[in-house]
């Protein structure tokens, strides 16, 4: 290390400037005498020391403490073997050199953010072996056992270290647990993370004298991924800190900058510098970060070098075991102050971070704020409508499970009629008290049902040009489409629609609501070229829903008091009912988005397959509560759409619903729309109105309606689209 190498250069931005770099004033210093003495200290004293840590940790990121119970002898010994150590010749060293597979031992070529630092260290594990993952890939669960490398010399290295260790550690889960306490957390919340399977560990650091000690730094600036930082340096000092100051471009503004911290407590005012021999510098790490959601802020630090004396230092970090999995701790989420980092694995993260330790990489290394959750705003929920936190919505039970077996068979008998009677009731009562119901032994085989699925997910795996080229738009709105918009916000999904009459007959796209006379417009399907299969399967699938939703249309009707097939004239042979397929990719912040907004569907009834991730949940009646509909296999769920609403003069009510989405899985789902023709007026049925029973709604154009209601599929609109309530007579 006797000349600067380029590969030791920071970029101009991040070089060390003595000259602007200032002496830091008034770091808090916290005294942990009472931990020593736990008999003999009072509640109010630890709860004084939380109080101090808390605020060091939101103010500064950093602290200082004395009188922690790490001996000063111990602390002498250690720094005497380190010493002794670095003194040995290089060849000495690198016999216990460490690598990419064992990254424990000594070294001297290492990188932070791509660039080398003026330095050499030797590592050790508190646990040994310590179990790490072998591969840094995600899929990968092969496990690594890490073993200590010990050199020969000087022989005391290894009894003082390890003794070291233990003393430090204990200090560590102490802090720890004033932590937790800072934050308005049970003392021992963390606790469970730092197992007996924790991969904390020390480092010994030597910093050479540097020739260019203005174009090198002997740490690059970071921020430490673990949880605690305990920091003993000698008195050469130079760590620097990037420290926030508020107001110091202006009124409500901010900026940063890197102060000096050296080994010493400067107070302002006497220019009097006071050391304390037994002092640590404590640091709060990025996975506090997380845990708080950005309440307490790891500190962004570096340590400059100087031309003419060796510094030492000997960080020990805290680390949780490798399986841990990392995210904000539900405390600290709500839906004011929703997840702000999405959940990784500790060991994974460490593995991956280790990488450029040895080489330099063509892009950043892992960062905590890669893991920090992002969404295109236009994704972004109202937060009144946004999902709970952790997906907490209710699982609830009783909600109609409806058997059609008795509907599917080819004779009647009075058992079976008095079954469908009881048939009609239960989904009569499931309409008026749910809005929605489940069916099982429906008559769709679950066979045909497969290959849809399978073909759906054919699909969805072509590649983004391959589907655009059956891609839909306002002239004809059939086909694939991944910018749906629902009450004027994006949703997260892609989807393809397709009609159970080819060509369907709508209102031209000129047409509006109010129109007197309008000009047709037909609308073709379009069919991609891949999987061979995709027409086949999608037009024979549609004729097995159509089929049941003419039986189901058929009991509702029934469970109206109208004769059977009441309702049947509505869907001729120019209905406009549609199939969608749907495809909720995982989203990096479900917390924020939805799969499909809140809303109710618009036609008369929809018929919903879905698959086992689930996500679907409907607001109940009763509460205004979002519960969640668990999928059950083979079985669909019917929701009541508007058109039963104003035909039953609000006997029946629509469900409102909407779609959660997860970070980790893929969901799929196919509702079948159920659409009467274009030319249908929509109003309560005379049937169901009278003097004292009056009809609640003013008659509409369906094929006008559903015209308009599909404009804000492909943007956001200054109002809000057109509602069913738009239509509601007033009282």
């Amino acid at each position: 290390m006797d000349v600067v190498d380029v590969a030791f250069i920071q970029p101009i931005e991040h070089r060390p400037e003595p000259n602007v770099i200032v002496e830091a004033v008034e770091i808090p210093l916290i005294d942990l005498s009472p931990l020593l003495h736990p008999d003999d200290s009072t509640e109010a004293q630890r709860n004084d020391l939380a109080t101090e840590v808390g605020r060091a940790c939101r103010e500064w990121g950093f602290f200082h403490v004395i009188n922690h119970g790490v001996p000063f002898d111990l602390q002498h010994r250690v720094e005497v073997a380190v010493k002794k150590f670095f003194g040995l010749p290089s060849e000495e060293k690198r016999k216990v050199q460490r690598d990419e597979v064992n990254p424990l031992g000594y070294y001297d070529t290492e990188y932070t953010k791509n660039i080398r630092d003026w330095k050499e260290v030797f590592d050790f594990m508190v646990k040994d072996p310590t179990i790490i993952p072998a591969s840094h890939e995600l899929h990968d669960n092969e496990l690594q056992e890490l073993r200590k490398k010990w050199p020969d010399n000087p022989f005391e290295l290894r009894e003082v270290c390890q003794e070291y260790a233990s003393a430090v550690e204990n200090l560590s889960i102490k802090l720890l647990e004033l932590v937790a306490l800072s934050l308005g957390l049970p003392e021992k919340r963390l606790n469970g993370y730092f197992n007996q399977n924790n991969t904390s560990f020390i480092r010994l650091q030597h910093y050479p004298p540097c020739p260019a000690p203005h174009l090198a730094l002997g740490v690059g600036r970071h921020k430490d991924g673990g949880a605690l930082t305990i920091l003993a340096q000698d008195d050469v000092g130079g760590l620097e800190v990037k420290r926030k100051i508020q107001g110091g471009l202006g009124q409500g503004e901010s900026h940063s900058r890197f102060f000096c911290y050296q080994c010493w407590r400067h107070y302002s005012g006497n220019s009097l510098k006071l050391k304390f021999p037994f002092l640590f510098l404590i640091a709060a790490e990025s996975m506090f970060f997380v845990w708080t959601n950005d309440e307490y802020e790891s500190p962004e630090h570096g340590v400059m070098v100087n031309s003419k004396k060796d510094r030492f230092s000997i960080p020990f970090s805290l680390n949780p075991a490798h399986d841990v999995m990392i995210k904000p701790l539900d405390e600290f989420i709500s839906t004011e102050n929703s997840s702000k980092y999405k959940e990784y694995n500790w060991g994974k993260f460490l593995k991956t971070r280790r990488l450029s330790n040895f080489k330099k990489l063509d892009v950043e290394n892992l960062q905590i704020h890669h893991f920090k959750q992002s969404v295109d705003v236009a994704f972004v929920q109202p937060l009144e409508h946004r999902p709970k936190p952790n997906n907490s919505a209710e699982i609830v039970e009783g909600i109609p499970v409806i058997d059609l077996f008795q509907l599917t068979q080819n004779y009647q008998s009075s058992g079976s009629i008095d079954a469908q009677t009881e048939i009609v009731s239960k989904i009569g009562n499931a309409c008026r008290d749910w809005g929605f119901f489940q069916v099982i032994n429906h008559g769709v085989p679950c066979e045909l049902q497969q290959r849809v699925d399978a073909t759906v997910k054919k699909f969805f795996d072509l590649s983004p040009e391959e589907r655009r080229k059956v891609k839909r738009d306002e002239t004809n709105p059939l086909g694939y489409y991944d910018t749906e918009h629902t009450k004027n916000v994006r949703d997260w999904k892609e989807v393809f629609d397709f009609t159970v009459i080819d060509p369907m007959v709508l209102p031209a796209a000129s047409c509006q609501v109010h129109d007197q006379n309008y000009e047709l417009h037909e609308l073709r399907n379009q069919w991609p070229t891949y999987p061979p299969e995709f027409r086949e399967v999608c037009e024979e699938y549609a004729k097995a829903m159509e089929k049941l939703s003419f039986k189901l249309l058929e009991i509702m009707a029934l469970s109206l008091g109208l004769p059977e097939k009441r309702l049947n004239g509505y869907f001729d042979d120019e209905h406009t009912s549609f199939i969608r397929f749907n495809h909720y990719p995982p989203c990096p912040t479900p917390h924020l988005a939805l799969g499909v907004g809140h809303h109710k569907d618009s036609g008369a009834l929809t018929v919903l397959a879905q698959d086992d991730v689930g996500g679907l949940e409907v607001k109940r009646k009763t509460d205004g509560e979002w519960i969640k509909v668990m999928p059950i296999a083979g079985s669909y769920i019917i929701n009541v759409g508007d058109i039963i609403q104003v035909w039953s003069n609000d006997e029946y009510g629509s469900a409102e619903h909407r779609v959660v989405v997860n970070s980790e899985r893929e969901r799929f789902s196919i509702p079948f729309f159920f659409n009467p023709s274009h030319t249908v007026m929509v109003k309560p049925l005379d049937e169901l109105i009278n003097d004292q029973n009056p009809a609640k709604y003013k008659e509409y154009n369906w094929g006008k309606f559903f015209k308009t209601r599909k404009i804000s599929d492909f943007k956001k609109l200054d109002v809000e689209n057109i509602q069913v309530h738009h239509f509601k007579e007033s009282d």
